[in-house]
């Protein structure tokens, strides 16, 4: 896609509280490397990306640098910003590197990603890129399987939910610059907090466009799904 920037942002400052141990999950060895590290590496092979931007806790920054990537041959440059007291601050952060480093915030596509969903395959890379170049923002969706049910105060079921139209969210999410960027300040000027940042868009009046999503692009984060990732390892080459 000749003439339009791929940024991809990590957003890899989170606690970890779910996952009950000590090292941050995006830290935690997964097999012979960290989860971030196996992240990452997803996005360089990927032969449209041109530079990474790692969004980290900022206590975390320089050990993040000297010992997990500096080590490493990644093929795409990598940049380290420090994160925000909440996640939709620390996509700020990784928004304001991008615009820094992007050569035309509306030629470039910025996709914006968990560090903890290490298995995001080169397949819906392309298709989500693809999507976006014609949409200006685009997502993966899987869809709801399980029945739904609607609960008041006492938990007594009061309705069952249509899931028809009810999907599940993954990232990457992926928006033209420009556009994300206008909508992160609009939403911290009307102090909305968006529970992704499709949502975000959405606050800003973009519409956003969706794509199917992939099982296996799973986010770490309890202890049971770490022990699916080292089965999926196992299972296949990744």
């Amino acid at each position: 896609m000749p003439g339009i920037q791929h940024i991809p942002v990590v957003v890899a400052a989170g606690k970890g509280v779910r996952m009950g141990a000590n090292t941050r999950k995006q830290f935690l060895m997964l097999q012979d490397r960290p989860v971030l590290i196996r992240t990452l590496e997803a996005f360089d092979r990927h032969p449209a990306m041109d530079r990474i931007i790692v969004v980290v806790p900022e206590s975390d920054m320089e050990i993040c640098r000297t010992q997990m990537i500096r080590p490493r041959k990644f093929v795409c440059p990598i940049h380290l910003t420090a994160g925000g007291k909440n996640r939709q601050q620390s996509v700020r952060n990784g928004i304001c590197q991008a615009l820094a480093l992007a050569d035309d915030p509306k030629q470039s596509l910025v996709l914006i990603h968990d560090g903890v969903r290490p298995f995001v395959s080169a397949t819906l890379l392309d298709r989500l890129l693809h999507t976006a170049v014609q949409t200006g923002a685009c997502i993966p969706v899987l869809p709801v399987t399980d029945t739904l049910k609607q609960v008041d105060e006492q938990h007594r079921i009061i309705a069952t939910v249509d899931r028809t139209r009810i999907f599940r969210a993954q990232t990457p999410q992926v928006f033209r610059l420009d556009r994300i960027s206008f909508a992160l300040d609009h939403a911290e000027a009307t102090g909305f907090a968006g529970t992704d940042d499709a949502s975000v868009m959405a606050h800003a009046g973009f519409d956003v466009n969706t794509i199917p999503g992939d099982p296996a692009n799973i986010k770490l984060t309890t202890p049971h799904d770490l022990a699916l990732a080292r089965h999926l390892i196992l299972s296949q080459t990744v």
